[in-house]
């Protein structure tokens, strides 16, 4: 117990979190008592890394240098570069050494990453940890040794590193360009730094991006071959664009409606279209509110503003990409998780108005019978209705809770529950970030006339 207290608190919290993980690791025993068991229970197939054993790994043992990328490769030359070492190994070896690539990135996006956005929350971020731990897409990541962990783990890391020094450009510039080497789609994550006007910090992103994808391509494969292999991976990815649509793993919005319809195929045209002019004004407003946090100079949005900015950037793959499998969904416990931290202060911080000289929480008494309620009550009241019907039931949906309610993987995927657990997310996102920001706009004049109020009471007494 001594040498625990001389633990640094920082260390503490990161073995409760660690010991949190475990705890969430043998629950799931108990559902899946063995490693095979949880394979057949995720999606289809019963191998356990199947994208990286059928994909990755015959690419880089055969296609680097003279052949075409392995059927079903949709990725960028890049990420065929950076596997590249791979080669050198055995095929098990090689899945070990994935495996470890795998868990280094689930751990540190349920450890660092989460306690970073909500870092003065440690019960949050606990529940954060346990969130991720048991959160469907992580599994279904897992399950097929995809990359969304590993992006999710670069551009997390980007960010967080980025926002706690603005000197800190190279390694944040970095894991943005392996991000981007990765899939392509991460490229997204630069326009955040646009809207900052981060115009240098924007520069060195673009100039990593194009390493990974131009340069160490050229360099591993040669030039001729690299733009072969890219040309050959990009019609394989164009190919597929409209099969996706049919398939009911898919969580893109209008194929989740569609499938509500009886399927794409008997969606009639008119419905198809709703459906992406609805992804498309979704996308719209998304961008909206990210101008707004970031430019807004309200106190709860800017404390967390480029986490706020990172999870709203990666709920917005539903509406753009076609695939959008479940594992493209990983970023939502970091996103549930901020989201109950904001709506934590702002409880707290109308509870401690209330508490003033002035408000009735200082003598304990309730307002009388037609008297409105103080705006501190209100306040909570309406948090609390957001955590009620948009946060918990997107924390259930998107947990294996969620799967365990229904009747199989096909029941849970085809009922486009992913999908909706991101959109619940939005939607408490656009009324926390909106009120945040017109809160402030509101109250800015009175602020101000406090702030001057000791000026003028120092120049009278002159």
């Amino acid at each position: 117990m001594t040498r625990w207290r001389f633990v640094a608190p920082r260390h503490r919290h990161l073995a409760l979190q660690l010991a949190d993980a475990l705890v969430c690791l043998l629950a799931l025993r108990l559902k899946w008592p063995s490693l095979y068991a949880f394979v057949v229970a995720i999606d289809h197939g019963d191998v356990l890394f199947a994208d990286f054993v059928n994909h990755y790994y015959p690419t880089v043992t055969d296609g680097l240098r003279h052949g075409a990328p392995a059927g079903g490769f949709f990725y960028p030359a890049g990420f065929a570069a950076m596997l590249s070492p791979l080669a050198l190994v055995g095929a098990t070896t090689a899945k070990v050494l994935w495996a470890a690539v795998e868990l280094g990135c689930l751990a540190y996006v349920a450890t660092v990453v989460v306690a970073a956005a909500v870092p003065k929350r440690p019960v949050l971020a606990l529940l954060g940890t346990a969130l991720t731990m048991t959160s469907i897409p992580v599994l279904h990541n897992l399950k097929w040794g995809q990359v969304s962990l590993p992006i999710l783990a670069a551009t997390g890391a980007a960010f967080v590193l980025r926002a706690q020094s603005k000197q800190n450009e190279k390694l944040p510039a970095a894991l943005l360009g392996i991000a981007a080497g990765i899939k392509g789609y991460p490229l997204v994550f630069v326009g955040w730094f646009l809207a900052r006007r981060d115009l240098r910090f924007v520069g060195r992103a673009a100039a990593a991006c194009v390493v990974t994808l131009v340069v160490l391509p050229a360099i591993v494969m040669g030039p001729a071959h690299a733009l072969f292999f890219q040309r050959v991976s990009t019609g394989a990815v164009m190919g597929a664009a409209d099969g996706v649509l049919r398939d009911f793993n898919s969580q893109y919005a209008p194929a989740v409606l569609g499938r509500y319809e009886g399927g794409w195929d008997a969606t009639s045209y008119d419905h198809r279209a709703m459906g992406e002019l609805g992804a498309m004004a979704a996308l719209v407003l998304v961008a909206a509110l990210v101008v707004v946090v970031a430019r807004s100079r309200a106190p709860r949005i800017a404390e967390r503003r480029d986490m706020l900015g990172f999870v709203l950037i990666a709920c917005t793959v539903p509406f753009w990409l076609r695939t959008s499998w479940s594992h493209y969904f990983v970023h939502l416990p970091l996103a549930q998780i901020l989201l109950a931290g904001m709506l934590a202060e702002s409880s707290e911080s109308s509870a401690a108005r209330g508490a003033g000289p002035a408000g009735s929480a200082a003598s304990g008494s309730e307002p009388a019978a037609g008297m409105p309620r103080p705006a501190g009550s209100r306040t909570r009241a309406r948090d609390a209705l957001v955590l009620a019907v948009l946060v918990a039931p997107s924390v259930f949906l998107s947990n294996v809770l969620g799967l365990f309610a229904t009747e199989g993987w096909w029941y849970y995927a085809n009922a486009g529950s992913l999908f909706f657990a991101n959109a619940l997310v939005l939607l408490a996102y656009a009324g926390v970030i909106v009120d945040a920001h017109v809160r402030f706009i509101a109250e800015a004049p009175t602020a101000a006339a406090n702030a001057a109020a000791p000026s003028r009471e120092a120049r009278a007494a002159k």
